[in-house]
């Protein structure tokens, strides 16, 4: 492979691939919780609620960092055309994640009766049993995810994501029937031992895309011996875990944040007079109904984000400034491009939404607005978050998003504990601390990468050009829907024609503004005969 031969638009081919997929995994998502709730009902749930968030603390260790270690380091050897450097790359991080794995499951497994008692669960370790090894299946995936992502070979970790998906769907739910009458303990178990069930399929699917990937690449690498005879397992080894341990951290941060809240949000309330029934409707309804609609969009820009960090690899590789320029820039562009219109469009629809996705009494639902209409400014800054790390990730500075987010986080804390102790703000104040955290963090990650890039940041055309499409979209949603409420329509269609017509107004202003330049267009597939549509476009 050439030093110039790397595909221009790889990246985002990449990004469109993760984030359709990662969609339709949270809509799949969705299906699995909604029929798993009503059918286990409280009793059952309490099981799985305890065990997971266990599960995702391990996984964090190495799901998050490697992946990304793994891709950046593979993408270098490939652009300079060490195919067999690129393999011994593969090598060293499956056996360090076999090894990971190894250690979370072991600690998982046979940690289950402790972990039981602590978390005052009787009967949850029959669950941290059968949910273990996926901690080891997931481990081992990660490597080869990683490994194909470094190649900008996006369709196999998609398709591992939506097999887990529909594994888990399947799966779930059938051992949770077959097993409900002995013990809502043992419909737990079997719910947790469909998501294991269910990994192991996603790592055939995975492994399978590996060994087509190899066999086009094996002539390359036969050519290249003596490129790969200059490194040495020790020297990959010390990068990987130079890159992954900050990511790693980084990626601990919110789950820990959501501890914080988890631990503040109730005996703050509680200890400003509120009931508790009315705390817990507050913490239900901020954690689960608005959190997860909040974190939606987030999968595009996640996806975007992956494919950011091996592009600009890439291009440092070859230490080509003008494509550093050009990618970084348009990953802003499209992380705004997401993440401004989803802000509004959940502002201007949040009510509606909730009311749609979720089974709620009308207490909930004036709660779940107010909330939704806070938290949907934080989508902003989260996208721009998660995309410019990916930036920074591709510079080779992954400590420097970690900062960041840490800053972010005890902003986030501080604010949170002075705005809930006020009655009048109470849970409110924990959505403006979320907004915060993205806020500091984002803002500081925007200020590092163009000190560190040299990028020049146009406001009116980055920024501004999407808020004034995004709030023209949601001027015109709001006075539909206002019109449309008068119909006697079903809410499902109220909603629908709502988005409906906003992704139709902001993709008018979008074209009216020119907020895609020809050069932003050449990145995207197609984007040339987008170009011939629109007449005076320019570079």
């Amino acid at each position: 492979m050439s030093k110039t031969s790397y595909n221009k638009k790889s990246f985002v081919t990449g990004a469109a691939i993760l984030g359709i997929a990662g969609l339709i995994c949270k809509i799949i998502g969705a299906f699995f919780r909604i029929p798993l709730r009503n059918m286990m009902g409280v009793a059952g749930m309490t099981y799985y609620s305890t065990v997971y968030p266990y599960y995702s603390t391990l996984l964090v260790v190495s799901s998050a960092g490697l992946p990304t270690a793994v891709s950046k380091l593979v993408s270098e050897r490939i652009t300079i055309g060490d195919y067999q450097g690129a393999k011994k790359v593969f090598h060293n991080a499956l056996i360090l994640l076999t090894v990971i794995g190894l250690f979370t499951t072991a600690l998982m497994f046979f940690g289950s009766d402790f972990l039981a008692r602590i978390t005052n669960c009787p009967g949850s370790e029959k669950s941290f049993r059968a949910l273990a090894p996926a901690l080891l299946i997931v481990s081992v995936m990660c490597a080869y995810r990683g490994y194909l992502q470094g190649l900008q070979k996006m369709s196999g970790t998609a398709l591992s994501q939506l097999m887990e998906q529909v594994g888990k769907l399947v799966i779930s739910l059938v051992l949770v029937r077959m097993w409900l009458p002995r013990g809502f303990d043992v419909a737990a178990m079997g719910a947790l031992l469909g998501i294991t069930a269910s990994e192991f399929l996603a790592l055939i699917v995975i492994v399978f895309f590996y060994l087509k990937e190899d066999r086009k690449a094996a002539a390359d690498r036969s050519q290249d011996l003596q490129i790969h005879e200059q490194i040495n397992n020790e020297h990959i080894t010390r990068k990987i875990l130079t890159l992954a341990i900050p990511v790693t951290i980084g990626a601990s941060i919110m789950p820990l944040t959501g501890i914080v809240d988890t631990l503040l949000i109730k005996n703050i309330m509680l200890g400003c007079g509120f009931s508790r029934q009315f705390a817990d409707t507050c913490f239900a309804v901020f954690r689960t109904d608005v959190s997860t609609v909040i974190n939606m969009p987030a999968v595009l820009t996640v996806a975007l984000s992956m494919s950011l960090v091996p592009a600009i690899s890439e291009a440092n590789a070859i230490r080509d400034t003008k494509r550093i320029h050009q990618v970084c820039i348009m990953g802003i562009k499209l992380a705004m491009l997401v993440g401004m219109p989803c802000a509004i469009g959940l502002f201007v629809l949040g009510r509606d939404v909730i009311d749609f996705l979720f089974r709620v009494t009308p207490e909930e639902l004036a709660i779940g607005t107010q909330l939704m209409q806070i938290s949907s400014i934080g989508i902003i800054f989260l996208s721009l978050v998660q995309t410019l790390t990916g930036c920074i990730q591709g510079h080779g500075k992954p400590v420097v998003p970690v900062i960041n987010l840490a800053v972010g986080a005890v902003v986030k804390v501080i604010v949170m504990i002075i705005l809930m102790n006020n009655r009048n703000i109470h849970i409110k104040g924990a959505a403006v601390s979320t907004v915060c955290c993205y806020a500091v963090a984002g803002i500081l990650d925007l200020i590092y990468l163009v000190r560190l890039s040299g990028i020049r940041v146009k406001i009116w055309d980055y920024f501004g050009k999407p808020v004034v499409a995004s709030v023209m979209m949601g001027i015109v949603v709001f006075a539909c829907q206002n019109l449309m409420r008068h119909s006697h329509l079903p809410q499902a269609v109220l909603t629908l024609a709502g988005v409906a017509v906003g992704v139709i107004v902001y993709g008018l202003c979008i074209v009216v503004l020119r907020f895609l330049n020809e050069s932003d267009l050449e990145l995207i597939p197609g984007g040339e005969r987008i170009t011939k549509l629109i007449p005076g476009m320019k570079k």
